[in-house]
């Protein structure tokens, strides 16, 4: 379990120890929580464009990218250019990393993910992180605002994602961390020393300079990896 303040209070998953989590959570579920613990009213799931299906080189199987923000906010990300492209590649790369289309046989729970067809990987752009403390963010008084804001600090560059089966089967959130490079195709890639290319982390925190990192999106304990 993670102790750091800047993490949220769910066991971290390790795809060398662990195999995937047995319970999960859809994308409705997680958004209205967010919006509860923002004190902001529940809308419902906001898509930004279409979702995107791509091949798992691993499986063969669709690996489904969904964003649920509008990445072209951010000024790096041109509406026409090829930023939007990198980082769903990127995104469906660590699917297939994770194994997130390969059934698992062994796994006790085979409704989750043995057999698995599909997988669903759902994608945020933030560059600013929230402390957690006792599993709820920290909220500060914002003056200009006249109304509490959640706190944030500064973040190397990541996505945040919700990897699953489908968007009604969550079991995994993360963080993949990424570097502009403006001589790669789309601006970006992933982010392959973070010993040198990480800039905001704290060991005080319990941070590591890690290229992505997971956990539960329940505070259930994990299964370890059988053999």
């Amino acid at each position: 379990m993670t102790t750091s303040i800047f993490r949220p209070p769910y066991p971290e998953f390790h795809d060398q120890v662990h195999d995937f989590p047995l319970k999960s959570v859809s994308l409705e579920a997680l958004v209205q929580k967010k919006a509860a613990g923002r004190r902001k009213r529940y809308t419902g799931v906001q898509v930004w464009g279409t979702p995107k299906k791509m091949t798992s080189e691993r499986s063969k199987e669709p690996v489904t990218v969904t964003w649920i923000v509008d990445p072209t906010q951010d000024e790096r990300y041109e509406p026409d250019g090829p930023q939007i492209a990198t980082t769903e590649e990127i995104c469906r790369e660590e699917a297939d990393r994770l194994g997130l289309n390969k059934g698992i046989s062994s796994n006790p729970n085979p409704k989750l993910f043995c057999h698995q067809k599909d997988a669903s990987v759902t994608v945020l752009l933030p560059e600013r992180t929230r402390p957690y403390v006792d599993g709820r963010t920290v909220t500060v008084w914002d003056a200009s605002t006249e109304r509490y804001q959640n706190m944030q600090r500064e973040a190397d560059s990541h996505f945040t994602i919700y990897m699953g089966r489908s968007r009604s089967e969550l079991p995994l959130q993360g963080h993949i961390y990424v570097v502009w490079d403006s001589l790669k195709f789309g601006g970006l890639d992933k982010m392959s020393n973070p010993i040198t290319q990480r800039k905001h982390v704290s060991a005080e925190d319990g941070e590591r300079p890690v290229a992505h990192e997971y956990w539960s999106l329940t505070k259930d304990p994990l299964p370890p990896k059988s053999c």
